[in-house]
């Protein structure tokens, strides 16, 4: 049965009927259910229905549990492998931290990343001689072959986005992880601009470490997102945190823990080998855990596959449009290798398009603009709330400004 999507944008989404919004790639819109459980646990800070002051804060600390269910089921991933962090760049920073280098090392990233990507490792070379090697094509798409190219026998990483940001490009993790798990390189992807819109499956591709943060293709903007930890690959990573509650659950539990009057202040604690181990282990976000526990079940609710097929019909029609009106698109239509970014430019002057999309959000029409290394242009999301009408406005709202300067658009690639 087909899902009814336009019902669901309804009820989830109603802030939809007073704007055209095409900009999940920033940051999207808490849908409402999330919306409903974010003030239930507000209602929950302000008084206690528990036994005492520990069980509250241990019911609290449960809330988070359906994050952790509802992520190992996206990415059909085992429970022990998912933790959750703050953001991408929290997620990045446990790997940069995780994985050992040593003076000689290298890595390799691409020239389209957001920033935060290669950052931790740029870092690092100020206290250790590593390498960042930049892997750049012709047609700004990414193939293993690419990265074999700059590989030696001293490559250690591969740190890339799943889906780059700039120019739409969706890389193939199944031949990049065999790649990667043939040559001993750890694997770590940056999966913010497709986790929730195009299908992850971790028992089908071999990924060492992926991150994600919820407030964009996921739609819980409340600062948390997903780490996801090979299993194989737990034991061979430094551990970033040392938290209470990353440690062994004491028997009959924390409450009889801290009662226990020949409680030690200082142990050999153990922390079990699981993701988990990588988070702070204190009092956390439990107001992030709970929206994107929601979030990732509607996700789930509708499949993967519906809103993968959604997206891409969506982002298809955005890119036929665009061209109509004698646009450029800079996303490649290469099957399978695009979700819900399509990059696109009108003119060659790019202070016309800034001062189009200036106009745009006037009139209450959401769209960004975003370049990495010279390659971008206007970005506009697709996502799985949005319809066609979305991109029909967003168009019919370009066709005037194309009018009022006058002339027809004129960029062409380079």
């Amino acid at each position: 049965m087909a899902y009814d999507f336009e019902k669901m944008r309804r009820e989830e989404w109603p802030v939809l009927e007073k704007m055209t919004f095409l900009d999940a790639a920033c940051v999207s819109f808490a849908p409402q259910r999330a919306v409903r459980a974010v003030k239930a646990f507000a209602d929950m800070t302000a008084t206690q229905e528990e036994a005492n002051s520990s069980a509250h804060h241990i019911a609290m600390d449960s809330l988070r549990h359906k994050a952790y269910e509802e992520a190992a089921k996206l990415l059909n991933a085992d429970p022990e492998e998912i933790a959750l962090v703050e953001s991408t760049s929290h997620g990045l920073n446990i790997a940069a931290q995780g994985i050992p280098l040593e003076d000689g090392d290298n890595i390799i990233t691409t020239n389209l990343e957001f920033i935060q990507v290669a950052l931790p490792w740029c870092v690092m070379r100020k206290e250790k001689d590593i390498e960042i090697r930049v892997c750049k094509t012709p047609d700004e798409r990414f193939a293993a072959k690419d990265f074999a190219a700059l590989c030696d026998d001293r490559t250690r990483i591969i740190v890339m986005s799943t889906l780059e940001w700039c120019n739409g490009w969706q890389t193939d993790l199944k031949e990049l992880g065999d790649f990667c798990k043939e040559r001993g390189i750890y694997l770590v992807v940056d999966a913010v601009q497709q986790l929730g819109v195009t299908k992850i499956d971790t028992k089908a591709c071999h990924i060492d470490i992926l991150t994600a943060g919820g407030h964009k293709w996921l739609n819980s903007p409340y600062g948390t997102g997903v780490l996801y930890v090979n299993r194989e690959t737990l034991p061979k990573l430094r551990q970033s945190y040392a938290g209470y509650l990353n440690t062994a659950v004491p028997e009959g539990g924390w409450g009889a823990y801290w009662e226990n009057p020949a409680a030690p202040s200082t142990n050999d604690w153990d922390f079990p080998m699981t993701a988990r181990r990588f988070e702070i282990g204190g009092t956390s976000n439990y107001t992030g855990a709970i929206a994107l526990g929601e979030s990732l079940a509607l996700v789930n609710e509708i499949g993967i596959e519906n809103i993968e097929a959604r997206v891409r019909q969506i982002a298809t029609y955005c890119m036929d449009r665009i061209e109509e009106i004698g646009g450029y698109v800079v996303t490649h239509r290469d099957p399978g290798h695009f979700g819900g970014i399509v990059i696109a430019r009108l003119y060659d002057d790019l202070d016309t398009d800034r001062m189009i999309l200036k106009k745009l959000h006037a009139q209450n029409i959401f769209i960004a603009q975003r370049f990495t290394d010279y390659v971008g242009g206007f970005r506009i999301s697709c996502q799985y709330f949005n319809n066609e009408k979305d991109i029909d406005t967003m168009i019919e709202a370009m066709k005037k400004l194309i009018q009022e300067i006058g002339r027809k658009p004129d960029y062409k690639a380079n």
